[in-house]
């Protein structure tokens, strides 16, 4: 492709949002000390790495009794989703380059989709809203297939949908276990820089066939 460096004879590409298109990942590490500094409950500094392996109901248990907290799980859960689903509907941006690397591979006729752990509808508001929706086929869910991305199932529907040849499909991943996968499973893969899994840029490198700190150096 004459307008994109590094990427040749691509046909398709599917992208992951969170972290890869979408800055939100520091908001996910975030949103349980937010809840709390909301109810006026000052939270610890490392709340976020305390919670990151827990279950949802784990880590309401975690709250409630580290926290001594009145409100039932239920109710904390509640209270979290609606500040999940205000940010994406109002806050979170688009990462560096991503909406011009999203028109440039449109000029091209490159099929696109999004493939992703999160749910449906706040990937489509939050992709609608920076500009991104109107280019994609599709937005595809771990949720839908009812698997992670630590199986290939989400990459391989994306693909069928795209109707594009494995050879000739990207899958654009931040996340380590993601991109094992989808190269595992035969498709070529850029890696994307997030600064939350920094820890795992030097094996990211080492796993994917295009390594970008941002999207704009495609372009």
């Amino acid at each position: 492709m004459k307008k994109l460096k590094n990427i040749k004879d691509i046909q398709g590409a599917i992208f992951d949002m969170d972290g890869t298109l979408i800055d939100s990942m520091e908001m996910w590490d975030n949103i349980a000390s937010q809840y709390l500094l909301s109810k006026g409950i000052m939270p610890e500094d490392n709340l976020g790495h305390i919670l990151k392996n827990m279950s949802m109901q784990q880590g309401c248990d975690y709250v409630i009794e580290t926290y001594s907290m009145t409100e039932t799980s239920q109710e904390i859960v509640a209270g979290i989703n609606t500040m999940i689903v205000e940010k994406y509907k109002t806050e979170l941006p688009a990462k560096k380059g991503a909406l011009e690397l999203i028109e440039a591979l449109a000029k091209e006729n490159v099929a696109m989709c999004v493939a992703t752990a999160s749910d449906y509808h706040l990937a489509d508001m939050c992709l609608t809203r920076i500009g991104i929706r109107k280019y994609l086929k599709g937005i595809y869910t771990c949720g839908e297939i009812k698997t992670g991305k630590d199986k290939p199932e989400l990459f391989e529907y994306a693909l069928e949908r795209l109707g594009t040849q494995k050879e000739c499909t990207y899958v654009f991943e931040d996340s380590l276990y993601a991109a094992v996968t989808a190269k595992q499973a035969g498709f070529r893969v850029v890696g994307v820089y997030d600064k939350i899994s920094k820890h795992e840029s030097e094996i990211l490198k080492e796993t994917v066939d295009i390594y970008i700190t941002t999207l704009d150096e495609l372009q």
